[in-house]
C-alpha cells in the first residue's frame, strides 16, 4: 500500500505543530514569570501560607467553641494560644533529647567525615 504525501495536509500538520509549540513555549514562560514573582513577593506570601495554615488547622476547635457561646474573639484567641503551646511543648519533646544527644552525634558526625577522608584518599 503506497501512501501519497499531500502538501495540504503537511502544511496542515506543520502549522498544528508550530501553534502547540507556541502555546507551550508561552505556559513555560508564564510559569517562568510566576515563580519569579511569587520568589519576589516571597517575605509577604510566607506569613500568608503560615496564617491559613494555622486558621484552618484550629477552625474546628474555634468553630466548637463559639457553637458553646463563647465571643469569636476570645474562641479564636484561646484555640491559638493553645495550639502554640502544643507546638512548643512538641518542640521542646523533641529538643531535649536531640540536646542531650549533642556530644555523642557530634563526635560521630567527626568520625564520619575521618573516614570519608579516609576512603577518598584512596588504598596507601
Amino acid at each position: 500500500m503506497s501512501v501519497r504525501l499531500s502538501s495540504t495536509r503537511a502544511r496542515a500538520a506543520l502549522g498544528t505543530s508550530a501553534r502547540v509549540s507556541t502555546e507551550l513555549l508561552l505556559v513555560f514562560v508564564m510559569a517562568a514569570v510566576a515563580l519569579w514573582l511569587l520568589g519576589r513577593m516571597w517575605p509577604v506570601v510566607w506569613p500568608l501560607i503560615v496564617g491559613l495554615l494555622l486558621t484552618t488547622l484550629t477552625w474546628p476547635l474555634t468553630r466548637r467553641l463559639r457553637g458553646r457561646g463563647w465571643p469569636p474573639a476570645l474562641a479564636a484567641s484561646a484555640v491559638t494560644v493553645l495550639f502554640l503551646l502544643v507546638a512548643a511543648g512538641v518542640v521542646a519533646l523533641i529538643a531535649v533529647p536531640v540536646a542531650s544527644q549533642s556530644g555523642e552525634l557530634s563526635a560521630g558526625v567527626v568520625q564520619g567525615i575521618q573516614q570519608v577522608r579516609e576512603w577518598a584518599a584512596g588504598p596507601r
